[in-house]
């Protein structure tokens, strides 16, 4: 039986291999990339985490179930089939092995070759490894960055006295980390952005450290260190995933401890967490202290708790870590078969009280110095239906939120999925990230209704709508408001190794007391030539009612071997001001993410390459960007001034492994 399984995917592999190519992470981007979450920060963040496990693919073959919710496509169904099929055949000894799994379709499959690797080797009994064994079989990685900008902001012409940035303008990170067996993680990041000082620092300006252990027993996860907490929906904490998104392939917000690897200077925890499992039961606790930046009013209260992580200039520095927040949580969780309960609650402490300010839409920020949330979920998952939901309370104002999800297979092409989601503008969770028109989980109700389809082998459609209703004044307005959004993604494969994508998106939303309509456009077509060449054409729209329509047009080429791998994005774009902006992915050098706005008029030119040495041991990487505008003779404003129509940089990175 195990033969044959092998045999048939085996041969179901070698033609699929003729049809499509490798999927990399800028194909990857560019699939699941939308404008719906393109200026949040918070998912920038995820997307950077995202990029470093995409650096450093998963064995299947040994991953925990909680490290498989960390790839945020995966659904608890599919982890679940994927865990018993190692379980009954004693391991994968290729990806293709994932063909044999009905819930884990083509598309699926695709994605997790970015993410997971089988090593057919690593067949080792858990109780067989020692700390010794796992710190002798470790691997070891060190990477390093700089941004080296040719050009030059207003900001390094002045003194720090007169506001100017007290650094100077590089980029700098590095980062050190050890793995082994996937139960052994530990390491250190530093981080310096660009007019940051860096001896009157204390060298680089912000730190970073781990260390992690899982499943010794029943210690499913153990970390110290900064980390990051999601549970549920997301609606109490969720600070380690992807919230649920309209239009987005990541479905799943990341369940349990994670480590928290990336650059993100803002939203993690610092401290110490686990989880015990007992049969059934699962027990995830969490004790943090960390400091926050924070802007200040006369009595010494805070405004604002600031989230650039930026600290160039004098007024910044005075910001710098002058908030101290203490918190504590736990997480109950009851499994059965596809059922799913759990209980989640933390206590928040900040030594100095918030005071958000009168404005009107201020009126419904957390203030105060104590913070208490607490919820309950639960989700049920058969073969061809699934429900899910978090209703949470908390005490500051007494507010309460709820978000209850559905979704019907109807057949193997088809399924429709509804949502609700209703957060009283009473209620806030300073951890909370969950399907929402805006940032935060509050002030906000709604309904999604989304169907995905697959009509042909070679066609598949996305469609969603969504209605949403924000009781308080939001920023701009004095009233109340609603809006809706409604898309149509469809990507056609032509002969297997050429698509054609075609998006549409429809928004209705108020601003400044004013209701305005956004219509985008994305055609982009995609060609395949060989094992290594890509060139891939996207034409892009975005109008706003009263305001005008922008365009881009972009040309990528891609050249792949063993060795090295070449990038070039040349893009023109013509917008007529910063409202009707054009998002767009642009190449990066590894483990990081880029989703810039482009507006204006002019030119824009990204090229990267990587190189593999010593035996795929030592990665090499250079990126070079060029921006030209044809209607400016500057760039920015402020401090952030480029007295200049031409904007070059240059980005190198080295990675070594051992």
């Amino acid at each position: 039986m195990r033969l044959s399984i092998i045999i048939a995917t085996f041969i179901v592999a070698i033609g699929q291999a003729r049809g499509q190519s490798t999927m990399t992470w800028q194909d990857f981007v560019e699939e699941v990339g939308d404008d719906e979450y393109a200026e949040q920060q918070g998912w920038t963040d995820h997307m950077e985490e995202l990029a470093e496990l995409a650096a450093h693919p998963l064995d299947i073959n040994t991953a925990t179930r909680e490290q498989l919710s960390q790839i945020p496509f995966l659904s608890d169904e599919q982890i679940e089939e994927i865990h018993t099929y190692i379980f009954l055949h004693r391991g994968m000894r290729s990806l293709s092995e994932l063909m044999a799994i009905p819930s884990v379709d083509s598309k699926t499959r695709r994605y997790l070759s970015l993410f997971l690797h089988a090593d057919p080797s690593v067949f080792v009994r858990h109780d067989t490894l020692t700390l010794k064994s796992l710190l002798r079989e470790a691997h070891h990685e060190v990477s390093s960055r700089i941004d080296l900008p040719l050009y030059y902001r207003d900001g390094y012409s002045y003194s720090p006295q007169s506001g100017g940035y007290n650094g100077n303008p590089l980029y700098h990170k590095i980062r050190y980390r050890l793995s082994s067996h996937n139960r052994l993680d530990l390491g250190a990041t530093a981080e310096k952005d660009p007019g940051e000082p860096f001896r009157n620092n204390r060298g680089w300006d912000s730190y970073g450290f781990w260390l992690m252990v899982r499943d010794m027993g029943c210690l499913r996860t153990a970390v110290a260190g900064d980390y990051k907490v999601g549970f549920g929906e997301g609606l109490v904490i969720n600070n380690g995933g992807f919230a649920t998104g309209k239009s987005s392939l990541m479905d799943q917000p990341s369940q349990g401890l994670r480590a928290k690897r990336g650059m993100d200077e803002v939203n993690y925890l610092r401290g110490a967490a686990a989880t015990l499992r007992f049969g059934e039961v699962e027990l995830s606790t969490w004790l943090s202290a960390r400091q926050h930046d924070a802007s200040l009013n006369a009595d010494g209260t805070v405004r604002t708790i600031q989230t650039s992580g930026l600290h160039r200039t004098d007024k910044e520095m005075e910001m710098k870590h002058n908030l101290v927040s203490t918190s504590a949580g736990a997480n109950l969780t009851w499994k059965h078969k596809g059922l799913r309960l759990g209980t989640t609650g933390y206590y928040q402490h900040f030594n100095r009280k918030l005071k958000p300010g009168t404005e009107v839409y201020r009126q419904i920020y957390p203030a105060g110095s104590n913070f208490g949330i607490v919820g309950i979920n639960y989700s049920y998952k058969s073969l061809w239906f699934s429900l899910g939901g978090e209703t949470a309370y908390s005490t500051e104002q007494g507010g309460w939120a709820t978000l209850e999800r559905a979704s019907w297979k109807i057949s193997p092409r088809y399924t429709l999925s509804a949502s609700y989601r209703f957060y009283s503008y009473r209620y806030y969770s300073f951890y909370a990230s969950a399907l929402s028109e805006n940032s935060n989980a509050q002030n906000e109700s709604g309904a999604t209704l989304r169907l995905d389809a697959m009509p042909a082998d070679a066609l598949n459609v996305t469609a969603y709508a969504d209605f949403f209703y924000n009781p308080w004044p939001r920023y701009s307005l004095t009233h109340s408001s609603r809006g809706q959004e409604g898309s149509v993604r469809a990507e056609y494969t032509i002969r297997r190794r050429n698509t054609l994508l075609v998006r549409f998106q429809l928004k209705r939303k108020e601003r400044y007391d004013k209701m305005e309509v956004h219509n985008r456009l994305r055609l982009q077509y995609t060609r395949r030539q060989g094992k290594s060449w890509q060139l891939q054409s996207t034409f892009n729209l975005h109008s706003l009612r009263s305001r005008g329509t922008g365009i881009s047009l972009s040309q990528r080429l891609r050249y792949e071997k063993k060795w090295a791998q070449t990038s070039a994005l040349l893009s023109y774009f013509r917008t007529p001001n910063y409202d009707t902006r054009i998002f767009q992915y642009e190449p990066v050098v590894s483990d990081q993410f880029h989703f810039p706005s482009l507006f204006g008029k002019g030119l824009r030119l990204v090229a990267t390459g990587k190189f593999a040495l010593w035996k795929k041991r030592l990665m090499a990487e250079v990126l070079y960007g060029l921006t030209h505008f044809f209607d400016r003779n500057t760039q920015g404003n402020g401090m952030q001034q480029i007295r200049s129509p031409w904007k070059n940089d240059i980005t190198l990175q080295l990675r070594l492994r051992i």
